[in-house]
């Protein structure tokens, strides 16, 4: 029984597969008879022989030509709604269609001219390495300022990780949200005269709020190239911090301690002003982007108030006295972006149709 079951199954299945390959190649060959009828001047059957099949019958590379054809009936007999109405299938069907302006009627390029064609935004999603680059303010030491020599350094690869939300608003200007969580690490290495040095690595963790502008000043083929600015409001998530207080000659073992948080001496935010470049190679439907931004650190990472406090309960052993800082980064970032369409007319070229629809 069940053998039964599994025979009529792929017979019905062969049947809807041979049906469907029939009703392709019947409206193939209307296609074919609507573009000789065009040709010939005799606009007035085409209508009835395409629309059928537009709406069930053909591939979408077929459909794509059925509709921009019946567009051009419909414009050369007249009638704009039906013409305006075929476009906008034909836009649903197709978003990225482009025209030939060597060779389609120039009515066609003008009512194609009329709409909006470009993508309106774009959801993607952003990953990356990040390279800090901490800037010094002020140094704080446990002995004589004159002593001490303070170096902050990178201290490897961190990482950003995120989804971006782009609103085009003309075609070479963009504005970008891209919220995301971003990490950092560097060192701090402080060398008090010819007799000890305290090395303490930190790593940070930040929810990002970015906005970025970004203006594309140059195209070659399917790349678009751009330069960006911005702003990040960066909210502390989590941090560490860890090191070794050594001393020169062996005088005393070298002194080493799990790693523990920096909430209680890490300012709650980090803002950061935003300058990059990039590329932008277009795909389906879709773009692959890659870019390279610096970020400006605009304020302290340390809280002035708790750094007393932090030094007696957690960094007494490491001889070591938190200073104001901040912290740059290189950031180099890949993005996939899906578009999406919107077309409707351009202001200057409304009509009733606009209005009913």
């Amino acid at each position: 029984m069940l053998k039964y079951k599994l025979i009529i199954t792929i017979l019905l299945a062969a049947l809807v597969i041979a049906n469907k390959s029939m009703a392709q190649e019947a409206c193939i060959l209307k296609l074919n008879e609507a573009e000789k009828l065009y040709d010939e001047g005799k606009i007035e059957r085409i209508p009835e022989l395409l629309n059928d099949c537009i709406e069930v019958g053909f591939n979408k590379e077929n459909k794509i030509a059925a509709l921009k054809l019946l567009t051009l009936v419909y414009l050369f007999e007249d009638k704009q709604a039906k013409a305006e109405s075929a476009l906008l299938k034909l836009l649903k069907t197709d978003p990225e269609f482009k025209i030939n302006r060597a060779i389609d009627p120039v009515e066609f390029i003008r009512l194609f001219d009329s709409y909006n064609t470009s993508p309106v935004f774009s959801i993607g999603i952003t990953g990356g390495t990040t390279l800090s680059n901490p800037l010094l303010f002020e140094t704080f030491s446990t002995y004589s300022f004159n002593e001490a020599a303070t170096d902050y350094t990178n201290d490897g690869m961190g990482f950003i990780l995120g989804f971006k939300v782009t609103y085009h608003i003309k075609n070479k200007f963009d504005v970008s949200f891209e919220p995301g969580i971003s990490s950092y690490k560097f060192r701090v290495a402080e060398k008090t005269g010819d007799f000890m040095q305290t090395t303490i690595n930190e790593s940070l963790t930040l929810i990002d709020f970015p906005i970025n502008g970004a203006y594309d000043f140059y195209k070659y083929k399917q790349f678009e190239f751009f330069t960006e600015l911005g702003f990040n409001y960066g909210l502390y998530l989590t941090g560490n911090l860890g090191g070794t207080l050594s001393y020169a000659n062996n005088e005393k073992p070298d002194y080493e301690a799990p790693a523990i948080s920096s909430e209680l001496i890490r300012s709650p935010h980090l803002m950061q002003a935003m300058i990059g470049v990039g590329t932008k190679m277009k795909l389906n439907r879709s773009n692959l982007q890659f870019n390279i931004q610096y970020r400006f650190g605009l304020n302290n990472l340390t809280i002035p108030e708790n750094r007393s406090d932090f030094y007696e309960t957690s960094m007494k052993e490491y001889m070591y006295l938190d200073n104001n800082f901040t912290n740059n980064s290189i950031i180099l970032k890949v993005s996939y972006n899906f578009e999406f369409y919107l077309h409707r007319k351009k202001p200057n070229n409304k009509t009733n149709f606009d209005v009913i629809n």
